[in-house]
């Protein structure tokens, strides 16, 4: 069965008619995608536009010459020195089906990692004032050993205002350092799903080694309660790039419904969290 014309838009590439549509997708959280397909379904594209997404779905029998596995097939943006765009263009929309068509080496999403060395991820947690889904967490650093860590959580403990005053506990998490792809981890019910960074990605982490980067990129996303609180986070493992770091969160929105979506840079053995507090 084709595709009903209905609604959509019609683009002509080397003779042939391809149609292509955006529109809000209920299973996937109410976003808006751009389909791009031959009317025999043969080629059919997906593109989510309102992340400004790395990745490109394909979802037809045919991609870049040949026959597909018949599955949802995952490729990074194929586009490196260009933003994803945000805003839809006959053009881009031309372009897209020109590197589906007549392109070849598109690079297949993998779910192989590469990994540098592991950092430990220290939180301290005021047991008190967490509830339900919630935690009253407190990120303090991100360190070169578990000693080290262990050390600074006795420390503030023992020592900082409002982390000795009342019950707090603490935790610390191995995280792997990646060189090329994503490792993500929910707190909530322990998924875990995994990609492989593009090409611009290993130029930028070309010549870093466990011995010359000090600073690392995390994806955190979540969504917020009644009360305005933090609830159901999502975090990654670590990146060595922000590049990485962007192509990490790109794939953890495909994975999880989250409201809100961040980045951050930790300088390793670095505290972030320097002072104590006050219960207002």
């Amino acid at each position: 069965m084709g595709i009903a014309k209905k609604g959509k838009r019609k683009i002509l590439y080397q003779g042939r008619e391809y149609l292509w549509w955006v529109k809000e997708d209920e299973e996937c959280w109410d976003v808006p995608w751009l389909t791009i397909a031959s009317p025999d379904k043969s080629l059919v594209l997906s593109y989510r536009v309102e992340g400004g997404d790395f990745f490109v779905v394909s979802k037809g029998k045919i991609f870049q010459g040949k026959e597909t596995s018949g599955k949802w097939e995952y490729y990074w943006y194929p586009f490196e020195k260009r933003i994803p765009p945000l805003v839809i263009t006959p053009g881009f929309v031309r372009e897209l089906i020109a590197w589906a068509v007549d392109g070849r080496g598109a690079e297949l999403i993998s779910r192989k990692k590469s990994v540098l060395r592991v950092l430990y991820l220290l939180v301290l947690c005021d047991e008190e004032l967490s509830y339900d889904n919630y935690r009253e967490e407190f990120c303090i650093g991100i360190f070169s050993s578990r000693e080290k860590a262990e050390m600074v959580a006795k420390y503030y403990l023992e020592n900082v205002e409002g982390f000795k005053d009342y019950p707090c506990s603490y935790r610390i998490e191995e995280k792997k350092v990646l060189s090329e792809g994503d490792c993500s981890k929910e707190k909530d019910d322990g998924k875990e799903v995994c990609g492989k960074s593009n090409k611009s990605d290993k130029k930028e982490t070309e010549g870093k080694s466990n011995e010359n980067f000090d600073e690392i990129y995390m994806v955190y996303g979540w969504n917020e309660n009644s009360e305005g609180d933090e609830i159901y986070v999502v975090e990654s493992d670590c990146f060595i790039t922000e590049l990485a770091a962007k192509h990490g969160m790109a794939m953890m929105k495909q994975m999880y419904e989250r409201a809100e979506w961040c980045i951050s840079r930790f300088r390793i053995d670095e505290r972030k969290w320097e002072e104590g507090f006050v219960r207002v």
